[in-house]
């Protein structure tokens, strides 16, 4: 079976930012730093967040650019940067920034609990990893995980369920995260976690 990943490339949802935008609504006060976004893909959330977060330097890592549109970004006034690179060795210095995001890119990373690790690594104290992705609880996980097999798309796909995400979260050092979703039953829970802050006292 051909691979379906260069259609779902071109598909509308890989241009969407409504679901970013949702996600950095319910951030914490966060301190001075750049921004990581792990899973560029085409790069229009990275674009987003740059345009969104204007005062930050946002780099995007990816460990492929096959999928990368730049002519068709629209960008912030500070250009992201584009790294190529793992994100279970992540080629940056521990405390680095303030915000990392991991939307719809977990469920296809190898090694999950060293990816948990290496972004507790680099962020900062007070600093938080916005992440969301497929509710593996939910009806529609086995389905996503199948296409996401048979389509060529990942072939190690997972669907994890909230609490082994949490579990894994809490494993690397962070505190339980806050949970939500856009809507009731939705298939798709997002996750703030934080690092807590150093104690000044």
């Amino acid at each position: 079976m051909p691979s379906l990943k260069p259609l779902f490339a071109r598909l509308p949802m890989a241009r969407s930012t409504r679901a970013y935008a949702f996600g950095l609504e319910r951030l914490p006060a966060l301190p001075a730093g750049p921004v990581l976004e792990t899973g560029t893909g085409q790069g229009y959330s990275t674009a987003f967040l740059s345009r969104t977060l204007p005062e930050r330097q946002v780099i995007g890592i990816d460990i492929t650019y096959q999928c990368f549109k730049p002519e068709r970004l629209a960008f912030g006034p500070r250009r992201p940067w584009f790294v190529q690179a793992s994100a279970p060795a992540l080629p940056f210095a521990a405390n680095t920034f303030a915000l990392t995001t991991l939307v719809m890119t977990f469920h296809c990373l190898p090694e999950p609990q060293q990816v948990f690790r290496e972004i507790f690594r680099v962020l900062k104290p007070g600093g938080a990893l916005l992440m969301a992705d497929v509710n593996g609880n939910h009806r529609i996980a086995p389905w996503f995980e199948r296409i996401e097999h048979w389509g060529g798309i990942s072939p190690i796909t997972r669907a994890y369920p909230p609490e082994e995400i949490i579990a894994l979260g809490t494993a690397a050092g962070f505190p339980p995260p806050q949970t939500h979703a856009r809507k009731p039953g939705s298939f798709m829970v997002w996750y703030i976690f934080r690092k807590e802050p150093m104690n000044n006292g």
